[in-house]
């Protein structure tokens, strides 16, 4: 594999604290991420997720939080059956507070060693800025609603 980990930044127009529990939260996660999401936010917590959309795999994601420092770092690892192994590697949330109350985000996809993941990074560097997208949409105020609510 010729990268050890895809990284993606973003700045997102809400406060650090809004932009973590967006990232660590089941109820925000299946708002912006998957379709459903169970989530123990805390170091070893459970993560569940789900996608039903055509070509998901109808088995559910599975991984541990390995690292959760609110609201500056989460990290996360885990997967299924359908990675080599089992392990889709490990997902790394930073976050920075910027001065003017937005937040910038790096996220970093760290992939096992293999040439088993060629296949899967194409996929996965195009997913994730849709997902981080989706992530700023989802947290950016509308006049009518705030952040995190339904636009």
């Amino acid at each position: 594999m010729s990268e050890p980990a895809l990284t993606f930044g973003v700045s997102i127009a809400s406060p650090i604290d809004q932009v973590f529990l967006a990232l660590t939260e089941g109820r925000h996660l299946a708002r912006w991420f998957c379709h459903a999401c169970e989530s123990e936010p805390r170091v070893n917590g459970r993560l569940v997720m789900r996608w039903t959309g055509e070509g998901s795999s109808r088995e559910p994601f599975e991984a541990r939080w390995v690292q959760f420092e609110s609201p500056l770092r989460a990290a996360f690892q885990g997967g299924h059956t359908g990675y080599p192994g089992g392990n889709a590697g490990t997902v790394w949330f930073v976050l920075e507070p910027a001065d003017d109350g937005s937040t910038m985000l790096q996220v970093s996809h760290e992939l096992p060693a293999s040439p088993e993941y060629d296949v899967l990074v194409a996929g996965w560097r195009k997913a994730w800025p849709r997902a981080l997208d989706r992530l700023a949409a989802f947290l950016t105020p509308t006049p009518s609603t705030p952040p995190g609510e339904s636009h």
